[in-house]
């Protein structure tokens, strides 16, 4: 679901039918995994993308072709180290993978998977997307789609719809994607969570590109500093929100949850010691102090309850990626990396030491039997 506002703006204002473009199932290695996006007019243009660019050219040619008859799952080959055309498609591309495509005729409304999927997200709720791509032909392209709230919509009918169901609401619960055989039917569950909210904590220079580079993955932004709101927004224009509290106030003012990505970039003493005394006890998902080690465990010392093992473990301080990062930017990149590792449930290590596949999901449920 990246390319979820990117589509639904194009969308909006693009004239004729569209063909809507979606990987369903990867064997093997592929550029994007299954749930990316990418939307065709009959013009040519595009939003999204299904692959690093060697796929779409020839999606965005026979899009509308391929789909005059309805949905279609187009099977791309990229394997091999030369194009051998047996009636498939395949490309002399030597990735070694196997993508699956759905392509359909798409039209926005209240029952769109990708409306209720961008509706869920504004209402910061965990929504699931289950869209049947293989078996029985009415059922291909049909989908059942649940939010956390108990609110449930789709086109999905019959004793398909009951296995489905199920297998949505275990991801629903888990929050784990896949895609396989669910009630004799080839079926891609996606997990489309709100967008990563991140919190910060101070106004200085080294705040904005830590806002701009957030911004450009997607995430929301809320700046928080005891300055006049009017200062923070013209400072800070690309945060979603921004507001003026006291490092006393944390609690009464700034919205928190368990998915919040906490950094603390005040630059003073007496602020964080102050934050870290109320933001410490908290859920949250990742919480991260700029500075050294030695001060961050001088403030630790220093509360009045001593942190648990549970809340030290979200405690990153340092923040950031040894990344040997020097000056604003880096630093910015550093802290942002970090922060990915943990929503991916990754170390940050280097790909080429990786013995698993780089996409492997150690937490993904077995695929079912029919």
């Amino acid at each position: 679901m990246r390319e979820l506002d990117d589509i639904l703006r194009v969308r909006g204002r693009a004239p004729g039918p569209v063909v809507l473009a979606t990987v369903v199932a990867v064997s093997g290695s592929s550029y994007r995994r299954p749930g990316a996006r990418m939307l065709m007019g009959e013009d040519g243009w595009l939003a999204g993308g299904v692959s690093g660019g060697c796929l779409e050219g020839d999606l965005v040619r026979k899009a509308f072709f391929w789909t005059s008859g309805g949905p279609r799952v187009l099977r791309y080959d990229t394997t091999g180290d030369t194009a051998e055309d047996e009636g498939g498609l395949s490309f002399a591309l030597g990735c070694n993978g196997v993508v699956d495509i759905l392509l359909e005729r798409w039209e926005p409304g209240p029952e769109d998977a990708l409306t209720f999927a961008a509706e869920a997200r504004k209402q910061s709720l965990r929504a699931v997307v289950a869209t049947v791509f293989r078996g029985p032909a009415e059922a291909v392209g049909s989908r059942l789609m649940l939010r956390e709230d108990g609110v449930q919509a789709g086109n999905l009918s019959g004793a398909l719809r009951e296995s489905v169901r199920e297998a949505a609401t275990e991801a629903l619960a888990r929050g784990v994607p896949w895609s396989g055989v669910c009630g004799g039917a080839d079926v891609l569950v996606e997990v489309v969570d709100p967008a990563p909210s991140v919190v910060v904590f101070g106004s200085g220079f080294d705040v904005a590109p830590v806002v701009s580079r957030a911004q450009g993955l997607g995430w929301h932004l809320t700046v928080v500093a005891d300055r006049p709101v009017e200062m923070l927004r013209r400072r800070f224009p690309l945060a979603q929100a921004v507001i003026a509290a006291k490092s006393t106030e944390v609690l009464e003012k700034v919205p928190l949850s368990a998915r919040s990505l906490v950094l603390v970039m005040t630059h003073s003493l007496p602020q964080d010691r102050e934050l870290l005394a109320r933001l410490v006890p908290l859920p949250v998902r990742y919480l991260g102090v700029l500075g050294p080690r030695a001060r961050t465990e001088r403030i630790l010392r220093e509360l009045s309850q001593a942190p648990t093992a549970a809340q030290l473990e979200k405690l990153h301080a340092p923040m950031g990626l040894d990344l040997g990062a020097e000056g604003a930017d880096e630093i910015a990149l550093s802290i942002l990396a970090e922060v990915q590792t943990v929503l991916a449930g990754r170390d940050g290590g280097r790909l080429r030491e990786r013995q698993a596949p780089i996409h492997a999901d150690a937490a993904a449920p077995e695929r079912r039997s029919a």
